[in-house]
């Protein structure tokens, strides 16, 4: 067991919850990083866990709350290179935990700033503080690390002392008052600290999610349309070949219309005709005769390709309206999913801040961001644009009669409801000469 101070002793921690799921000493964490044992129970998984140094009386000294990657296996990250031993050392001051003010470092609190998101914060929550579980666990022991007895050292005042010394015990207490409002102070702090920072990975969790669902919805809305456009470019191509077929269709029976009449009349003059003519009138009506019946099967067969086409065109339509049904369905149904999720949607624009939105109002939004801020704001959606330009980039936007701009700076208003168009936005100069 490495042991990082003289008679401390090094350990590790795994939480989840609020519960100590799993403790080791340091030794046995370094085997786990050269992959000389696993955790099946966090396979795939971030684990939370807490490097711990505990001073030979059994008080903790330092705490460094990092995240460890376990793969499909329950190996620990290869890759994973916090130095939570150096980070242990040069940390600044957190709770007292029984020993004096630890050194402590998590991501509120972190000294070496390109390790921070491998930190996590505790929670200093009153019911589920995670300091005093980590105190309690070390009190139990379970890892029987060997801990030096301390023999109760408490000093006694004596009723004989003079005023000086009961001077000095007043001082004394005075200043030892002093030193635990310092420390209270200093909890609070990092307590503020830990919250921001978890209020700060919330927020950016949140805005991940959201763009992830809009990202969705745009991919899902972007496929509908394609597939939309490509049933038009059908029916199109459809309605163009049932034209051409129309008219193949038409001609068609024009002429096998002439050819009818020509065999009703060649079979009148048959009628008659002399012994020397019929035998050329008969050749002349079966030529005749031929044609119409191969006229009438070219016209069968347009029109049965025709009813395919037509059929397919049928198709092609019911395809896009149910696509189009479908699409509203389908938007309508996850809208109700969440809802029934209770989820909640979460933006942030300058003027308003962070907007929480229902699924109801995610709509709204989406179609026209500036006009649903302009709202939450009760300003007009003109007047939020050219604030937020203003806001940008708080300079006259006077323009001469050359149309050249200005471009004097001028007070930069950090409130739409507060912003006058034309006052706010021109520089001292200029709104004399708009009196002027």
């Amino acid at each position: 067991m490495g042991n990082r101070e003289s008679g401390s002793h090094e350990a590790v921690f795994f939480l989840d919850g609020h519960k100590v799921t799993r403790r080791m000493l340091f030794s046995e964490f370094e085997a786990l990083l050269e992959g000389l044992g696993a955790l099946p129970d966090y396979a795939d998984e971030e684990a939370k866990a807490v490097y711990a140094i505990i001073s030979n009386t059994g008080k903790i000294k330092a705490l460094v709350f990092f995240i460890l990657y376990f793969d499909e296996s329950g190996q620990a990250d290869a890759s994973w290179n916090v130095p939570v031993e150096r980070l242990a050392e040069v940390s600044g001051g957190g709770p007292d935990l029984g020993g004096g003010p630890i050194r402590l470092a998590c991501r509120g609190q972190c000294s070496i700033n390109w390790h921070l998101n491998d930190l996590w914060d505790p929670d200093m929550t009153p019911g589920s503080n995670d300091f005093l579980l980590l105190k309690k666990t070390v009190d139990e022991n379970r890892l029987r690390l060997a801990f030096d007895k301390i023999e109760d050292d408490i000093p006694v005042l004596s009723s004989k002392g003079n005023s000086s010394q009961a001077e000095d015990v007043d001082i004394d207490g005075d200043a030892g008052k002093r030193v635990k409002l310092a420390r209270l102070i200093k909890e609070q702090r990092l307590r503020i600290r830990t919250l921001e920072s978890n209020k700060e990975q919330s927020s950016d969790t949140l805005d991940r999610e959201q763009k992830i669902i809009l990202h969705a919805y745009k991919n899902e809305i972007q496929g509908h349309k394609q597939t939309n456009e490509q049933l038009k470019l059908i029916n199109e191509k459809l309605k163009d070949k049932l034209s051409l077929r129309n008219d193949q269709f038409i001609d068609l029976q024009d002429k096998a219309s002439g050819q009818a009449s020509l065999v009703s009349e060649l079979e009148a003059k048959l009628k008659n005709a002399s012994a020397s003519d019929r035998e050329q009138l008969e050749r002349q009506k079966n030529e005749a005769e031929i044609v119409l019946l191969k006229e009438q099967l070219d016209r069968k067969e347009i029109d049965l390709a025709y009813r395919d086409e037509r059929e397919e065109q049928l198709r092609g339509e019911l395809e896009e309206l149910s696509e189009s049904i479908g699409q509203g369905r389908n938007d309508a149904s996850i809208i109700e999913t969440l809802k029934q999720l209770e989820v909640v949607y979460v933006a942030y624009h300058p003027g308003v801040g962070h907007i929480t939105m229902t699924s109801l109002e995610i709509r709204e939004y989406a179609d026209n961001p500036n006009a649903f801020v302009a709202a939450k704001c009760f300003v007009t959606e003109e007047l939020y644009i050219s604030w937020l330009e203003h806001f940008e980039n708080a300079r006259c936007s006077y323009l001469s009669e050359s149309g050249d701009p200005c471009t004097h700076d001028v007070e930069k208003i950090s409130s739409p409801s507060d912003f006058e168009l034309g006052v706010n936005d021109r520089c001292d100069k200029h709104q004399q000469h708009e009196i002027i």
